[in-house]
């Protein structure tokens, strides 16, 4: 499918169906949820959760529960929203409440929650408007979105070699082509829409604009366990480390 004829609901529609369909394996087939990768993510929550307001959690793309469950006894209210239901039945057990819904038009009143967060989710987004739009929206004054685990494209634009081979030796297209005969190359692709790597810069100046102030970092942590041990905390300017993480505070005028 050529890329001018691709739409936004096409983009959401292909996500849909691919989480639809590997929802009972997802996290088997990722084969990067990881008990550090956990634990690593439970430290970021708790880091959260000491600068927002109060205790209720959004997660955005919340698939298989991987921050839920990380903020277990962090927050007092953990809800996942994901286009999938099929994939948020099978982890129901991974939320307070979870929601199959459009992260364009989130079923929740304004001021809702102290903390959205966005987990390996944004290079599945056709773009940022109106999820930066919505966050806004449904966040209380002074509340916080997180987002990480998204290659940033300037690292991919700098190591596009070693990364293609990365990929290759990975080759998760056939992974979750062997797990369902709906999963097409196609679809892959789409649900894939920004493979190459979010723009920092583009979603930095768009929480700007919307009245955020936002730290963004960029790091190694939780692609290979060996990289972890050497160079996963390490944090390093734009375009040297693969994996874009925002934390952007909400002040309300």
């Amino acid at each position: 499918m050529q890329p001018e004829k691709v739409t936004a609901q096409v983009v959401k529609t292909a996500n849909r169906e691919f989480y639809d369909a590997v929802a009972d394996h997802y996290e088997e087939l990722d084969g990067r949820r990881s008990p550090a990768l956990e634990t690593w993510l439970r430290g970021n929550l708790s880091e959260l959760r000491g600068r927002a307001p109060g205790g209720s959690l959004l997660d955005i793309g919340a698939g298989s529960g991987l921050v839920t469950r990380c903020a277990e006894g962090l927050f007092a209210q953990r809800v996942g929203i994901d286009l999938s239901p099929r994939i948020l039945a099978a982890h129901r057990a991974c939320f307070d409440f979870g929601a199959a819904a459009d992260v364009e038009h989130l079923p929740f009143r304004a001021a809702s929650f102290d903390v959205v967060t966005c987990f390996a989710v944004l290079h599945h987004l056709y773009d940022f408007d109106g999820l930066i739009a919505e966050v806004k929206r449904v966040l209380k004054p002074a509340g916080i979105f997180y987002s990480d685990h998204d290659m940033d494209r300037g690292f991919s634009t700098r190591f596009q070699i070693p990364l293609s081979v990365y990929r290759k030796l990975r080759n998760a297209r056939a992974k979750y082509q062997r797990a369902s005969g709906a999963i097409t190359p196609e679809l892959y692709d789409l649900t894939e829409w920004q493979e190459q790597g979010v723009d920092a810069a583009r979603l930095i100046g768009l929480l700007e604009l919307a009245g955020f102030t936002v730290e963004a970092r960029f790091h190694w942590f939780g692609l290979i366990p060996t990289l972890d041990r050497f160079v996963g905390t390490n944090l390093r300017g734009r375009g040297w480390s693969p994996l874009l993480s925002t934390v952007a505070m909400w002040t309300s005028s």
